[in-house]
């Protein structure tokens, strides 16, 4: 299908109709502000409606300032207060969420992560409510492999070293589909982890300073730059950190 201009762009408020799944051909991947309800299509939030042919991602980009917490986000979070039964964290919402102390797999009373303030977490809403506050867990859901916190295998948990940066909410879904041609050709140029949040945020680890910068660089230009031209534009990024090394170098 290809979303005419009655629908992409289409500045929608939160409960209106975006489109019936009937008028889709093949797939369609719903993004964050996009919920089914039967045969509907429904926007769960204010915002622009966006559509990206190649990866078939429908999603809304939301005008909100503030995050608003939404159950099953990923959420990229900073340690604000640490308390003897939960941490409270920054999840760039109006209010602090909460995290349970034991919320890590494999955490007891006498094991379990002793995060101090400041330290970045990455974490799945649990629960977000306006009258009983947001609610986030370092645990993995039911679908996903638990891995111990210990073995820092687990999907969720400490972002240790690396840098936090925000980034646009179409970055950020782009990011967070299945085929992302940005992050394939990222791998190619150097080795590096990425978590990405539902908050507009985005953790990334590098080897080097200068692949930080470079991915870095490359996740926030893609916004403006089809996903057909995402290879090229780290090429040319890349070409262009290697000649400014070796102009320094010799």
């Amino acid at each position: 299908m290809s979303i005419g201009p009655q629908m992409a762009g289409r500045r929608v408020l939160s409960g209106d109709l975006i489109a019936r799944l009937e008028a889709f051909e093949g797939t369609v991947v719903l993004g964050r502000g996009v919920a089914r309800e039967d045969a509907l299509l429904i926007a769960t939030q204010a915002g622009h409606v966006r559509w990206e042919p190649a990866s078939r991602r429908l999603w809304v980009d939301s005008t909100a300032k503030r995050y608003a917490p939404l159950s099953g986000d990923a959420v990229i979070c900073i340690v604000r207060e640490s308390l003897t039964e939960e941490y409270r964290l920054d999840v760039g919402a109006s209010s602090l969420a909460t995290l349970p102390v034991l919320a890590f797999d494999g955490a007891t009373k006498r094991n379990r992560p002793q995060l101090q303030v400041g330290t970045l977490v990455y974490a799945r809403v649990l629960r977000a409510n306006p009258d009983m506050g947001t609610e986030v867990t370092c645990a993995a859901p039911d679908d996903v492999s638990a891995k111990d916190w210990v073995t820092r295998e687990s999907v969720f948990g400490e972002l240790v070293g690396g840098v936090a940066f925000a980034a646009p909410q179409k970055v950020c879904s782009h990011l967070m589909g299945e085929e992302c041609a940005l992050l394939d050709t990222l791998g190619e140029v150097a080795p590096f982890e990425l978590a990405v949040g539902g908050n507009g945020r985005v953790w990334l680890s590098a080897e080097s300073e200068s692949a930080t910068v470079l991915a870095r660089q490359a996740t926030l230009q893609s916004g403006d730059v089809p996903v057909e031209h995402h290879a090229a534009l780290i090429r040319q990024l890349s070409d262009g950190f290697r000649r400014h090394d070796e102009a320094l170098s010799g």
